[in-house]
């Protein structure tokens, strides 16, 4: 009977040890690769909608950006290619992630369910939230354009900040602008007076534009920014190409009905597959150098936008349609040409 139950109490220990070791892995297990959810289910127009998630495992040696799209409202099953925010967030050593933006705006008037969707790599996950609705747009407010060295108060009138306010002078002395303090009054020399302010001159812009710094500029276009497939392929926002194709978007295509429509639907297209392109970019280099490769010829051509004078919707129409016809001439008839010409040419050398 001694022997039998100290032979109980390690069997025992086996077992509770096996048992526990199951648990944790099963536990481990249930864990998926790639994870987000939001703070609420349900959020009004102006709320700010907070999300986050988990890498089950990341790589601390070579993290990139997660991709995110908000797309919606998802109408029996379907919606998804509606895309009205993207974003990229970068997840922190230990896989987790946070982000937030606010819904409101010309892009969130439809009510319904939305989903946020996140891709790392080849990995995707997606939550779904409640949006209430709204049809409020707000209206771009201009401020007013002081002189230098003045700021606006709260009824948007321009003064001088506390700091730079002019003292009073006392009897003998005048205000000294250099030095910014009182000084002696000399007996032959006037006293200073101050230029009188011009009112800045008032600036009508049109529909889908606003006045900056005295011109005006179109308005920027919410939820989708970024060209994500060419900041990738030359490394920053910065770089000249992607300085070339946001002049041209904001500077040419928005400031026309025909361009603005071409830019709606195309956003539309691209907006759908880039976020995987520019992830396939920052992955593999020789991919990277590939995609610079192909579309710098692009490039190119869209340059020519800079140096012509468009005036009506007309000629923007048919500046569109030249750079169509270019681009497809450059990327599908002069590669097929050659093709035929090198098959041509070696058909007679094997004769």
């Amino acid at each position: 009977m001694r022997k039998a139950g100290r032979l109980v109490v390690p069997l025992l220990f086996i077992i509770l040890i096996s048992s526990t070791g199951s648990f944790a892995f099963g536990q481990s297990s249930q864990i998926p690769p790639l994870s987000v959810k939001t703070e609420l289910p349900l959020y009004e127009s102006g709320d700010r909608v907070v999300f986050n998630g988990l890498i089950k495992s990341p790589d601390a040696n070579n993290l990139i950006d997660i991709t995110v799209r908000i797309v919606g409202p998802i109408v029996n099953g379907t919606g998804a290619t509606n895309i009205v925010t993207v974003k990229q967030v970068r997840p922190l050593l230990d896989g987790t992630f946070a982000d937030n933006f606010v819904v409101g705006g010309p892009l969130w008037t439809k009510k319904g369910d939305y989903k946020i969707i996140v891709n790392y790599g080849p990995q995707k996950a997606e939550t779904t939230f409640f949006y209430n609705g709204g049809n409020d747009v707000p209206t771009p407010i201009i401020p007013n354009k002081c002189l230098e060295g003045q700021v606006l108060d709260g009824a948007g009138n321009c003064i001088n900040p506390p700091e730079k306010q002019i003292p009073i002078c006392g009897e003998g002395t005048v205000y000294d602008s250099t030095s910014q303090s009182c000084i002696v009054k000399k007996s032959n020399e006037p006293e200073p007076t101050e230029p009188e302010p011009t009112e800045p001159k008032e600036i009508n812009c049109g529909s889908g534009t606003h006045a900056e710094n005295g011109i005006c500029v179109p308005d920027k276009q919410a939820g989708k920014s970024g060209c994500l497939i060419a900041t990738a392929a030359f490394g920053t926002e910065l770089a000249p190409q992607v300085q070339l194709l946001r002049e041209v978007r904001d500077g040419i295509l928005y400031n026309t009905g025909a361009g603005t429509t071409f830019m709606t639907g195309f956003n539309e297209f691209y907006y759908a597959f880039s976020p995987a392109v520019a992830d396939m970019e920052r992955q593999s280099p020789l991919f990277k150098d590939v995609i610079k490769t192909s579309i710098t010829p692009m490039l190119y051509t869209l340059s020519i936008l800079n140096h012509v004078e468009i005036n009506s919707e007309q000629e923007m129409f048919g500046y569109g349609i030249g750079l169509i016809l270019l681009n497809v001439g450059m990327y599908f008839v002069v590669p097929a040409l050659v093709i035929v010409k090198v098959k041509g040419f070696l058909n007679k050398r094997y004769l």
